[in-house]
């Protein structure tokens, strides 16, 4: 018995705590006050005016100002909208909002009453407000008929001014520079000349380049990666190559039976000859029947290119000093 009459007590205590709260909440949200004014109440048709919009309300709530975009009514427009400025007072906050706006219609015209919507921030119940009527004259300028018509005035002429001038000369400057690239295009195409010269890089040696490349190519390790037929496909380029740069045959389009004809005429002992058969024949069964080939045969036949590169390579011997002296002494007699 003792503990539902403490129950019933501790119940009447919420209910009489929330109602109190609540009667809070509508007290405080009676302090409420919405304001809306005009800068003036008559403009001439396309003049600019202010409207400002305003509420104060106890910091505890949150407010939702008006909304419209670009026209407040048919007739009249917004032309600006400034964002919503806050400052505090004796009864609060007030939040204001400025507008700039204007009339293209002459009458006499009725703004809406302004409906804000504020609730406390504790509480989802939503509480309306309306600011004041405003009223707006919108008048249109008197035209005297009985004086005659005067003739408008045209444009002051200025002269022009460099920042006027430059623009102009710099688009005239850019289309000459064009025509004389476009000019300059269009000769080299016709002489079918290159548009840009490269520098050319110094050329090494055949032998010089032939070498380096087969240290390349051993150092790729292609054919261990089984890749056969692009591996002697770069070795006999690379051999074709030297001979073409070093014999001056077209070894590049010759087969291998041309190019060992063409290197019989040359000054190549027989050894050499016998070692580059070998590699291109071997090149030939790898690319042409798919042969398999063992890993001696593939280092070998590197090996024979580099043999045969370097007992071909030209031979420069040094001018000894009793050849120059008897250079020096030859120079003397005919002198």
């Amino acid at each position: 018995m003792h503990s539902e009459v403490r129950n019933t007590s501790i119940l009447n205590s919420v209910i009489m705590i929330a109602l109190i709260a609540l009667c809070s909440i509508k007290l405080t949200a009676q302090n409420v006050e919405a304001y809306s004014k005009l800068d003036t109440n008559a403009i001439m048709i396309g003049d600019q005016i202010g409207l400002e919009l305003g509420i104060t309300l106890p910091e505890s709530f949150a407010v939702s100002f008006p909304f419209f975009q670009d026209t407040i009514t048919t007739n009249i427009e917004v032309i600006e909208k400034k964002p919503l400025d806050t400052t505090k007072n004796e009864d609060g906050i007030l939040i204001k909002q400025l507008y700039t706006i204007t009339s293209f219609d002459s009458g006499f015209f009725q703004l809406p009453d302004f409906e804000f919507l504020f609730h406390h921030k504790e509480d989802t119940v939503l509480y309306r407000t309306n600011a004041n009527t405003l009223y707006l004259m919108v008048n249109t300028p008197v035209v005297d008929t009985s004086q005659a018509f005067r003739i408008i005035k045209g444009p002051i002429k200025e002269p022009y001014t460099f920042a006027e001038i430059f623009p102009w000369v710099l688009l005239g400057v850019a289309v000459i520079v064009l025509v004389i690239i476009l000019f300059w295009y269009i000769r080299k195409k016709r002489k079918k000349q290159p548009v840009f010269m490269r520098k050319p890089k110094p050329l090494l040696p055949p032998d010089v380049l032939a070498i380096q490349k087969l240290e390349e190519l051993r150092l790729a390790k292609i054919w261990q990666q089984g890749k056969l037929k692009m591996y002697f496909t770069e070795l006999t380029d690379i051999i074709r190559e030297y001979f073409d740069g070093r014999f001056d045959i077209d070894a590049m389009e010759m087969t291998s039976d041309e190019i060992l004809e063409a290197l019989s005429g040359k000054d190549i002992n027989k050894q050499a000859i016998e070692k580059i058969k070998n590699v291109l024949e071997l090149a030939d069964l790898v690319k042409f029947a798919k042969a398999q080939t063992t890993p001696l045969e593939n280092d070998l036949s590197l090996n024979h290119c580099m043999d045969v590169v370097n007992e071909t390579r030209p031979v420069f011997k040094p001018e000894t000093i009793e050849s120059k002296e008897v250079n020096k002494a030859v120079v003397k007699e005919e002198v």
